[in-house]
């Protein structure tokens, strides 16, 4: 269930050769709140049904957003904001997480977050169908954790203790 260093290091290096060149903002998962310079929520989630409907949450709840169905753009989104190369962009404040995506899984996402000291203190709380994942500990690099399918009211519970003093007006 844990990730490799290799497939990290392999996944981190990817990133690093493609980071000027990806384009990683679709304006589409954007949540309207949704500002460069605001704290946000950065849901990864392959499942675009799944990945909308947790948008319409947060944008319903008032957070803001930013959603990616492919996994492949999250750590060159995460380089560039953590590089300074977008004007204004901060690091989420939190990441929601699937852990069973194509490209670059759940897994390895977490786990190249908690290797970076800029990375490590972003609450990452994991998404699942697996049944074996029983806790967090489960998962390197993760704070906390939802079974899917799960339910709304606490999911909302889990951003909200990670959000608190981020909320927005």
């Amino acid at each position: 269930m844990r990730c490799s260093q290799a497939a990290i290091m392999e996944a981190s290096m990817k990133c690093q050769k493609n980071v000027d060149s990806v384009v990683v903002l679709d304006e589409e998962y954007m949540t309207p709140a949704f500002t460069r310079s605001q704290p946000y929520v950065l849901v990864a989630d392959d499942d675009r049904d799944i990945l909308a409907v947790i948008m319409l949450l947060l944008e319903t709840e008032g957070y803001a957003g930013l959603g990616f169905a492919d996994s492949r753009k999250v750590l060159p989104f995460l380089m560039q904001a953590e590089q300074g190369l977008e004007k204004d962009l901060r690091l989420p404040a939190v990441v929601l997480l699937d852990l069973m995506m194509p490209g670059i899984s759940g897994y390895d996402i977490a786990a190249w977050l908690n290797m970076h000291p800029w990375g490590a203190h972003v609450p990452v709380i994991v998404m699942t169908a697996d049944d074996r994942i029983h806790s967090a500990s489960d998962i390197r690099g993760a704070s906390d954790w939802l079974s899917k399918p799960f339910q709304i009211d606490v999911l909302l519970e889990k951003l909200e203790r990670y959000l608190a003093p981020s909320r927005l007006p």
